[in-house]
């Protein structure tokens, strides 16, 4: 490839990550390389040093950790745990995704019959649009798009009807959106002696029969598979994945790394990170095992393997309150630059947040700031307190202090969040401690201890589509790495806390690091393993 390709190479695969969620919806009828163009024009992004010297230290990382191992012990190694992930595959359960079809322009179009088959919602789509695009970005994709107002309380109504409707089918239906779920229902199948597919085609019947709305279905083993099948056949369709090891390993080998719920563009650009740049479905997982393995602190190849096999977790269960990681509230305009002006939509943000805190009753420990520059960069700053606090006369004072260290600002985004949170529906037992904490509540000013948790680009922020690393409870009782997602226990000081966050970021190692092309071994891609060898099983043939 001359210069000039690959030069030109890189411009795509950036305009391709810039495009996020909009990279391969079904049924567009624009070219999607001028859909990625269009985003990244419209969103006038600089040149992307800080990810350009990310992906240089992951190629330089990899690198060195390659020249001192030994590709065939790390390639054996990755086998061992392929075959220990293959173990635990489970294909006892019959679980279903629901995905209501262009869910808010539906119920928008039940209201008012005159913009059906106009460009919103789903219409728009077809040109690129998607949720959460900003409304001059989805004009320039489609110069005619129609902008409707949001109208949640009519979203919420008619999700509870459809939500009646799939309680029949399984009391512990576990509701992702709201648009959105999971169903196990392989006590249904039995109790009425009913295949998948019919029972499915008979649910889908009665959402659309008592909403007017349709709904597209995936039948799988798992959450991930069903997920993934559920966009098979939209819109109002359903796709069953036959329960079969090989089948499903076949399905996922071929399939592009961004179907998989939760690989967006984060998890693609930190894999190209490792110069595997051609890796477009999960067969190359395999491919690279050993590049995966050796940055398996970066990259947890137990996951990745998890994600080429097709094995998930298949338990469905309502969600629970304790399971809430954060409470935020974030507002989007055109660009500001004046301080005061900056500074007084913080305060507004607050009295909203502390509404919020109250409807749903909760208190954190962890405020964190999230500003969007104009070039479109993501950037937070946290700090935590010893304390529970959910009033915005607590939290205002600590984010102005965040704030006012990163002035002066050109921003189109403002937020705050709070985390490490405390469900105050949970009774506290009676005692000395619940005392002195009332007492410290009304008499005791926040005390912050400031926790730099500083995310240097969008790289690091989660947004639609991408791949969030398994979290457990532990993080309630200390705080959370934003970077490696490891909780890091309830003894872990600020000074702890920093050490790690540095640590896992290499900001020295980033700037010390050398550009240089990584030496590729040569491998035939269509070599065959012999028949009925280990190599050949795990690669699904």
């Amino acid at each position: 490839m001359s210069e000039v390709d690959a030069k030109e190479k890189r411009k795509r695969d950036f305009e391709r990550s810039l495009a996020g969620p909009s990279v391969g919806k079904a049924g567009l009828v624009r070219d999607q390389t001028e859909i990625n163009r269009i985003i990244a024009e419209a969103s006038k992004v600089r040149k992307d040093e800080e990810l350009t010297e990310k992906i240089t230290w992951f190629r330089n990382k990899r690198d060195s950790l390659m020249q001192d191992a030994s590709r065939e012990k790390l390639e054996t190694d990755a086998d061992r745990i392929l075959l220990e992930v293959e173990s635990t595959r489970d294909l006892t359960q019959t679980i279903i995704h629901v995905d209501m079809d262009a869910f808010y322009a539906s119920v928008e179009v039940l209201m008012d019959p005159s913009l059906k088959g106009k460009p919103f919602g789903y219409e728009a789509r077809k040109f690129g649009c998607r949720s959460g695009m900003a409304g001059f970005i989805a004009k320039k994709l489609c110069p005619h798009i129609i902008l409707v107002p949001l109208n949640f309380d009519r979203y919420i109504a008619a999700s509870k009807s459809v939500r009646e409707v799939l309680l029949q089918y399984d009391e512990n239906l576990m509701m992702a959106s709201l648009d959105e779920g999971y169903l196990n229902i392989t006590g249904y199948m039995a109790a009425h002696d009913m295949a998948a597919v019919d029972v499915v085609s008979q649910l889908r019947a009665q959402v659309e029969e008592k909403t007017q709305l349709t709904i597209s279905a995936g039948i799988a083993p798992n959450r991930m598979l069903a997920k993934i099948c559920s966009d098979k056949n939209k819109p109002n369709g359903q796709f069953l994945l036959d329960f079969d090891r090989n089948v499903i390993t076949r399905f996922m080998r071929d399939l592009p790394v961004r179907k998989i719920p939760g690989f967006g563009r984060v998890t693609e650009r930190c894999l190209e990170g490792l110069g595997v740049e051609l890796m477009q479905t999960c067969g190359d997982i395999y491919t690279h095992r050993a590049e995966l393995l050796v940055m398996d602190h970066w990259f947890n190849f137990r996951n990745l393997s998890k994600a080429y096999l097709g094995i998930a977790d298949n338990k469905v269960a309502p969600g629970k309150r304790e399971e809430r990681k954060s409470v935020g509230v974030e507002r989007t305009f055109r660009d500001k630059t004046d301080n005061e002006e900056i500074l007084a939509e913080l305060a507004n943000i607050a009295e909203e947040l502390e509404k919020d805190m109250t409807t749903l009753q909760y208190a954190g420990k962890t405020v964190t700031v999230k500003y969007k520059l104009h070039t479109y960069v993501n950037k937070t700053r946290a700090q935590s307190v010893k304390r529970y606090i959910s009033t915005s006369a607590e939290i205002l004072p600590i984010a102005q202090e965040l704030l006012r260290r990163e002035l002066p600002l050109r921003i189109r985004l403002l937020g705050i969040r709070m985390s490490t949170l405390k469900d105050l529906t949970v009774p506290e037992s009676d005692g000395i401690q619940k005392f002195f904490a009332k007492t410290s509540a009304k008499t005791r000013e926040p005390t912050p201890e400031p926790i730099d948790l500083s995310l240097e680009d969008d790289d690091d922020e989660l947004e639609e589509g991408d791949f969030v690393p398994p979290v457990t409870k532990d993080h309630l009782l200390g705080p959370v790495c934003p970077i490696c997602g490891k909780a890091l226990g309830p003894g872990t000081s600020n000074q702890d806390l920093n050490e790690h966050i540095d640590w896992c970021l290499n900001k020295d190692a980033i700037g010390e690091a050398k550009k240089r092309t990584p030496k590729k071994p040569k491998k035939d891609p269509d070599k065959k393993e012999p028949k009925g060898s280990m190599m050949a099983w795990l690669k699904g043939k």
